[in-house]
């Protein structure tokens, strides 16, 4: 298959209907209006006080501050990760649970959630939990994942051994996801630094103080037009990014290939890392790893649970009640709760608002193919040396933050929000794009040349059908940041229209029933974009254009 089956859910590539779950629509009702019943009368103030003239920290302490964000933001996605998967493997009815809450929770955009964490938590908790909130389910979807694609007979090995529940979790499955939890996690990590910059110059301005890190000075600096500023902070932010990126994401890709159940990719197809090449050569350092794997299998050895019995996997249970019941039951529960706390009235211009919104990130994933398509042409005849350039620049232009592009075009009236979303998301697209073109076979490449298939032709019988499955994928990937981004690009555009700048509004006017309300609208789109459109087109490409 010429896609990379990464580029989607594997349980959607093997057995899940391309169309909207009723359970999801119940989750996602229900979630909504228990929300708005409990929240109705909070009331949270902001700030009244003037914005800072300038930052409280210097540079360098906003830059430890940044740092301390994210790493506080790993840490959380990688403990609340493993102690659900954890859970859902020694408990199957919370699996069951889990599963259709993790494509609601998949689609909430976490910069949203701002506001409503503020009700609850002091700003460092709000920083790291907008900052890791998507993250957590994608790491956690790969983690099911596994336990799904086990191969049979490991299951018998350990029901032979007579594992625990723990055991067969913690040294076999997490052992088998680790390749693809690493992989959905490196296309997690741009979005994970977009929301944590955005998220630290949000808090700071609902605070109406510097809560430190380099989004907040930016955000301090824009808004009392000091250029320098600003650009001090966005330079530092890209400087962390790219050392982060040196640092932790390389080396866990490269460490992760070793726990491939193919074995370990060809040596020119292996990601290679400095940094973990200077930690295998270091005897300190070595020692250091091998220690921690001692411990971590110390820890995986520890009998905890039952003993686990392998059960060949069946087909879910059916509910007894009809399937549209339970929707039904949910959106007449939300419609009570949404008159309850006075929303009527404003509900038909929200829902206009979500077409508005609709149209912009529609708008930005056409763009992409519009700017992909001919490309994927030039690449295909292009040499080895500008195919290697031209994919270290995507690879760096994924991984800059969009959001700091985004002051230069308030004062342009003309740019409107859906380039705003294409800025950030269309690296991701233009990634797998190329993974495709490189992935061809020879004899096809030698086919084309030998009947001199040129121009419109050769795309047409050749590229397009190699690069589709993949195309198709990369604008799955794209529509993942394009939530998280809505709210900001809709707040830089000077008609200030749509979901997100309505959103940004009633944060910072401290409305909590509209947000909560506005967040449904947002997750429903993002919801029914996903899996009645791009997924079921992602699917149809995969399977049409199979190489086999």
């Amino acid at each position: 298959m010429t896609g990379s089956p990464l580029a989607m859910p594997i349980r959607v590539m093997h057995r899940w209907r391309q169309r909207m779950s009723g359970v999801e629509l119940s989750i996602l009702f229900a979630m909504t209006g228990l929300c708005l019943f409990f929240l109705k009368s909070a009331v949270w103030v902001p700030g009244t006080l003037p914005l800072p003239l300038k930052p409280a920290f210097p540079i360098w302490q906003e830059v430890v501050w940044t740092v301390f964000h994210a790493v506080l933001a790993l840490a959380t996605v990688v403990v609340v990760s493993l102690v659900l998967a954890g859970t859902a493997r020694q408990f199957p009815r919370f699996r069951s649970i889990l599963v259709p809450a993790l494509s609601v929770a998949r689609a909430v955009p976490g910069l949203g959630l701002t506001g409503l964490l503020l009700l609850f938590f002091p700003p460092l908790v709000v920083i790291v939990a907008a900052a890791a909130f998507n993250m957590i389910w994608r790491v956690l979807t790969a983690l099911l994942d596994a336990q799904d694609t086990l191969p049979a007979e490991l299951e018998e090995v350990a029901t032979g051994l007579r594992m625990t529940g723990w055991q067969h979790f913690w040294r076999l499955q997490v052992p088998v996801a680790i390749p693809l939890v690493t992989f959905r996690a490196v296309q997690a990590i741009p979005g994970l630094w977009f929301r944590l910059l955005c998220v630290e110059g949000l808090m700071t301005l609902l605070m109406r103080r510097d809560v430190g890190g380099c989004g907040a000075q930016a955000l301090v600096a824009l808004e009392t037009h000091h250029l320098s500023g600003f650009l001090e902070a966005g330079v530092c932010a890209v400087l962390l990014i790219v050392i982060m990126d040196q640092c932790l994401i390389r080396p866990m890709t490269g460490w992760a290939q070793r726990y491939r159940l193919d074995g370990p990719q060809p040596q020119k197809k292996r990601t290679h890392s400095w940094m973990l090449q200077f930690w295998r050569e270091t005897g300190l350092l070595n020692g250091v790893s091998v220690s921690l794997h001692t411990l971590i299998s110390g820890v995986g050895n520890c009998r905890i649970g039952r003993t686990m019995r392998y059960v060949q996997p069946s087909s879910p249970k059916s509910l007894p009640v009809p399937g549209w019941l339970i929707p039904v039951a949910s959106l007449i529960f939300l419609g009570i709760a949404v008159a309850q706390s006075h929303l009527a009235a404003r509900l038909p211009y929200d829902v206009l608002e979500s077409v508005l919104t609709l149209l912009h990130v529609c708008g930005a994933l056409v763009l992409c193919i519009v700017l992909w398509l001919p490309l994927a042409l030039f690449f295909f005849d292009a040499g080895a040396g500008i195919f290697r350039v031209s994919r270290m620049i995507i690879l760096a232009g994924s991984l800059f933050p969009a959001v700091l592009l985004y002051p230069a075009f308030r004062g342009l009236d003309v740019v409107p929000t859906a380039v705003l979303l294409f800025l950030g998301a269309h690296w991701l697209t233009g990634g797998t794009v190329l993974d495709a073109i490189q992935a061809i076979p020879a004899p096809f490449r030698q086919v084309a040349r030998g009947l001199r298939l040129k121009g419109v032709l050769l795309w047409k019988r050749l590229i397009l059908p190699a690069i589709a499955p993949d195309l198709c994928g990369g604008l799955l990937l794209a529509a993942v940041p394009i939530w998280d981004a809505v709210m900001v690009a809709e707040a830089f555009v000077p008609s200030d229209s749509g979901l997100g700048a309505t959103l940004l509004a009633d944060m910072l006017q401290g409305q909590i029933g509209a947000q909560i309300v506005i967040l449904m609208l947002l997750t429903l789109l993002s919801m029914l974009l996903d899996r009645l459109v791009l997924q079921p087109l992602a699917v149809y490409a995969a399977q049409k254009y199979a190489i086999r």
